[in-house]
């Protein structure tokens, strides 16, 4: 029975035989051994001329009242005056009758008028009673969790990584890239050897036209994207700050922190709709602790997605959506390439786990950002570097 559904005038009534077993239990359960309850020949010299039950057993119902009929499953007995009338005898059948007679909807309370009468309609016990009807908490109902991913960048180094284990994982990925098709393909046949695991949609993530249609065209033929990796990213090629010029800087914002404008511009409508979204972005530990020279435009692109990503999670986390950034440390991929070995060596040596980080490694935690699991972690930046940068 809902609260709403119990009005002033609503009438419940049931009966019951009182027995001498239960009188018996009764006495042992609560150590009241009077014997005018309990002993045959003490109470043939009363008045009565026979055992009376313990007042408190017959009123005992009232709370069989309160809790299975009215208000019913769930309700609480706050507070009960009770006036003796008649005593109740073994034999007896009682009836128990309650009525609404007040409803307190701010405190979810009601008062109850309560009546106890005999097989001959005389009155045992009357009185009043105030109960609660408790509120459950009412459960999330889990959604059906969209398993689609897109990737970005997931043609090589990390997001290839991340596209793998997130295939092992039951995702549909999206291999998005720019350019080099030989790559996403080799990719997409790997993960589709035994199952339609994945495909590879080319995009300049920069261009917001190119994601629209990107979307658009994930919608038609598998269904709408509610999370997101952004990893796409160009190589970080050392150059000195006074040797850059402004186009360097625009190359890695206009893919980094543009492309993850353009990403949450197109897939935050579905998220909000859908009350559910996950977007990880690729940051990197060198903006946590002393950036490496010569690398202005990668580090600044970096540090912009970061906070990007911070106000988006803020934004957006009343309507259940994620954001959240993986920071790695050194890493064996491409973007290595342009890093002499002997920094790669150093960094290895000063490196707690003295090893340098696996795509691999970031993808697990990737993977893990996007899931259900991390469902509570929004707005974070989760370091995989192997203990060198720690707070």
């Amino acid at each position: 029975m809902e609260f709403e559904d119990i009005k002033v005038g609503k009438i419940e009534r049931f009966s019951h035989q009182i027995t001498k077993g239960e009188v018996d239990r009764f006495a042992e359960l609560t150590g009241d051994f009077n014997p005018i309850h309990v002993d045959t020949e003490y109470a043939l010299k009363t008045n009565f001329g026979k055992r009376v039950v313990h007042g408190m057993l017959t009123s005992s119902f009232i709370s069989t009242m309160i809790g299975m009929r009215i208000p019913g499953k769930g309700s609480l007995w706050l507070s009960q005056t009770l006036n003796f009338i008649n005593p109740t005898f073994i034999g007896d059948t009682i009836e128990v009758s309650a009525e609404v007679i007040n409803v307190f909807k701010s405190t979810r309370t009601f008062k109850l008028k309560i009546a106890i009468t005999n097989q001959d309609n005389k009155q045992l016990v009357h009185g009043e009673a105030v109960v609660k009807m408790l509120e459950l908490k009412k459960t999330k109902k889990k959604q059906m969790t969209n398993n689609i991913v897109l990737i970005t960048g997931g043609n090589r180094g990390i997001g290839a990584a991340t596209a793998k284990q997130l295939v092992k994982e039951g995702y549909f990925v999206i291999i998005n890239y720019k350019s080099q098709s030989e790559y996403a393909d080799q990719l997409v046949k790997e993960l589709n050897k035994e199952n339609v695991n994945s495909v590879a949609v080319q995009a300049d993530i920069s261009r917001f036209h190119e994601v629209n249609e990107l979307f658009n065209h994930v919608e038609e033929t598998h269904g709408k994207i509610l999370k997101v990796v952004h990893c796409a990213s160009p190589l970080p090629v050392p150059t000195p700050f006074l040797e850059t010029e402004w186009e360097d800087f625009e190359l890695h914002h206009n893919t980094q922190v543009h492309g993850a404008y353009n990403l949450s511009k197109r897939a935050l409508p579905n998220m909000i709709q859908e009350k559910q979204g996950s977007i990880v972005n690729l940051g990197t530990i060198f903006t946590d602790g002393t950036p490496p020279a010569q690398q202005s435009p990668y580090i600044s692109s970096k540090a912009s997605l970061t906070s990007l990503t911070k106000t988006l999670a803020v934004e957006y986390g009343s309507k259940g959506i994620r954001f959240n950034v993986v920071n790695p440390g050194m890493t064996h991929t491409q973007m290595l390439s342009g890093i002499p070995d002997k920094v790669k060596l150093v960094t290895k040596m000063n490196t707690p786990l003295k090893s340098l980080a696996e795509p691999e490694d970031i993808a697990n935690t990737i993977a893990f950002l996007i899931s259900d699991k991390a469902g509570h972690i929004t707005g974070e930046t989760i370091r995989v570097c192997g203990g060198i940068f720690m707070s």
